[in-house]
């Protein structure tokens, strides 16, 4: 039986309680990883599985893309790398289900951080907004 978002989303799950990828995200440098979009809500029909996720050092993004779809069976894994660079894309990549952190509170740390971002750039966006619109 094929694997779907939401049930790729639920191995993924199982994988990171039970410790198994432990080892391979420190390798990596995942410092937190959560899921967001049509996925990990409870209603609507997803088309793929998005993850939010922070590094700690060099963003070693194929191969953290590799490992999930190794782990999940599933290859319709979209990542978003929340960096700071991107105050929209953080927070949304962070309002959803966490599902990792390399010590705890790490990720509501990114999650306000984020949050606080895309709060204090919204006036620039609409400067932007406005500017583009004449």
């Amino acid at each position: 039986m094929p694997v779907d978002a939401r049930s790729a989303l639920a191995r993924l799950q199982r994988a990171l309680e039970a410790g198994a990828l432990d080892a391979d995200f420190r390798d990596l440098g995942v410092a937190f990883m959560g899921a967001f979009g049509s996925a990990a809500r409870t209603h609507g029909d997803p088309s793929d599985l998005d993850v939010g996720v922070g590094f700690s050092g060099p963003v070693r993004l194929l191969e953290l893309v590799d490992l999930l779809v190794a782990t999940t069976g599933y290859d319709a894994i979209d990542v978003a790398v929340v960096s700071g660079d991107q105050p929209v894309l953080d927070a949304e990549a962070l309002v959803g289900v966490p599902l990792y952190e390399s010590r705890p509170g790490v990720y509501a740390e990114a999650q306000m951080a984020a949050l606080g971002h895309r709060r204090d750039t919204a006036r620039f966006r609409a400067l932007d907004l406005e500017r583009m619109a004449r």
